[in-house]
């Protein structure tokens, strides 16, 4: 399996160029940070499987979470957690091995967390 990470500073009207550019890569699980999505859910989007967690929805958009994992990868996920706008977790059972994957955002000391 692949796996990486990508600022995308932004997700609004880039999915499609994410999930082409992740494809020629062969990416099977990625996170993205930065999405400045708001609210949390999942949905299907390009070939991968989007799980994502961001501010509420009354809020203005800032960091915000995602990880993409591969279409073929789904029938593995066991459970996901969207823990607040900077931890998203998912677990995946591949192969019979068990996979945690992490999706982390901590902003620079420079920026204050309200």
């Amino acid at each position: 399996m692949n796996y990486g990470t990508w600022n995308v500073q932004g997700i609004r009207g880039k999915m499609k160029e994410i999930t082409s550019k992740l494809g020629k890569l062969k990416m099977d699980v990625i996170g993205l940070t930065e999405t400045e999505r708001k609210g949390t859910g999942s949905e299907k989007v390009g070939g991968y499987v989007h799980l994502y967690s961001g501010v509420s929805k009354d809020r203005s958009a800032e960091r915000g979470l995602s990880i993409l994992i591969k279409t073929k990868l789904k029938k593995g996920i066991t459970n996901w957690e969207a823990v607040n706008k900077n931890i998203i977790t998912v677990n995946i059972n591949h192969l019979g091995i068990k996979i945690t994957v992490l999706c982390v955002y901590a902003p620079s000391n420079d920026k204050v967390d309200l």
